[in-house]
C-alpha cells in the first residue's frame, strides 16, 4: 500500500520529498504540491493510533512453534484453550 498525500491549498497530490523518524510511532512526512502553479510545501506527520489485532510475536515462542508444527484442527484446539485461558485473568 502507498500513501498518497493532497495539497490543503489546491488538492493536487503531493509528493513526499523526504521523512524524519520523530518517535519510535512518529514519522514527519516533507512534501510539495506537484502542481506547478501552487507550489506549496508543508510538513506532516504520519503516526501510530492503535492496534487493530495483536502480533503473533507477542505469543511466547514455544506456543508459536507448537502453532507452526500443528494441523489446522490442532491450531483451533491451542487457540481455544488460549481464549480460555485469558478468560480466566
Amino acid at each position: 500500500m502507498s500513501v498518497r498525500v493532497y495539497c490543503i491549498k489546491c488538492g493536487y497530490v503531493g509528493r513526499i520529498e523526504s521523512s524524519s523518524q520523530e518517535a519510535e510511532t512518529v514519522k514527519r512526512l516533507y512534501c510539495c504540491c506537484t502542481n506547478p502553479e501552487c507550489g506549496h510545501s508543508w510538513a506532516m506527520e504520519l503516526s501510530f493510533s492503535h492496534t487493530l489485532s495483536p502480533s503473533a510475536l507477542d505469543l511466547p515462542e514455544q506456543l508459536r512453534q507448537k502453532i507452526r508444527k500443528a494441523g489446522p484442527a490442532e491450531q483451533m484446539h491451542l487457540f481455544t484453550e488460549m481464549g480460555e485461558g485469558f478468560g480466566k485473568m
